[in-house]
């Protein structure tokens, strides 16, 4: 990774980290650490998603549709979040996560309710981004790892970061929900022929 690639990382990174802070509250506007651990790695996992090889067309959004590169990019995936949890202070291998964790029921907000809120701004941020999807996906793994580490006092590492492998495989294998006409109506046709490239 080039040295402009790795900024361009960082940048995503802070902002996506931002954007999990901001955007996945309560109603009271309270922050609930496994929504936002969950919400981040669901990220992660559908921005990647989007960078396969999959026709959607005929699947109905929400479907669930393993394949071989899920399995490819989830690796990566994790691999990244244990790395920058160890640079975080967070020493943990992947057999040392709690098990009992990884479900989506710890979570206040719904898979399509995290879609609902993250994925418009985060396409909008893309547009202006030199940055690919799956460098995307990449800064939200570890954005996820970041919010591992702010919500430690509230939820451990190794029950954090189960969910978030829950969440990177939620995101890895469901199929998106539609977005064309909110994106015309909100981004312009650019985001548009931005998804075009991403799906």
């Amino acid at each position: 990774m080039t040295g402009s690639s790795f900024k361009h990382l960082v940048a995503a990174t802070a902002h996506f980290h931002r954007l999990v802070r901001a955007q996945l509250v309560t109603g009271s506007g309270l922050a609930h650490a496994q929504t936002q651990i969950l919400g981040a790695a669901r990220l992660a996992g559908l921005l990647m998603f989007r960078s396969f090889r999959i026709d959607t067309g005929a699947l109905a959004p929400g479907m669930r549709v393993p394949s071989a590169e899920a399995e490819i990019h989830g690796a990566r995936l994790r691999e990244v979040l244990l790395a920058t949890l160890h640079q975080l202070g967070h020493v943990l291998h992947r057999d040392d996560v709690d098990p009992h964790c990884m479900t989506a029921a710890l979570s206040r907000l719904a898979f399509i309710e995290v879609h609902e809120r993250l994925t418009l701004p985060v396409l909008a941020y893309l547009e202006h981004s030199p940055m690919g999807i799956r460098d995307a996906a990449v800064a939200a793994a570890s954005a996820t790892a970041g919010l591992i580490h702010d919500h430690a006092p509230a939820m451990p590492a190794r029950q954090a970061t189960a969910l978030a492998l829950h969440g990177f495989e939620e995101g890895l294998t469901t199929v998106p929900w539609p977005l064309a006409s909110t994106c015309a109506a909100q981004l312009g046709s650019g985001a548009l022929a931005h998804i075009k490239t991403m799906s």
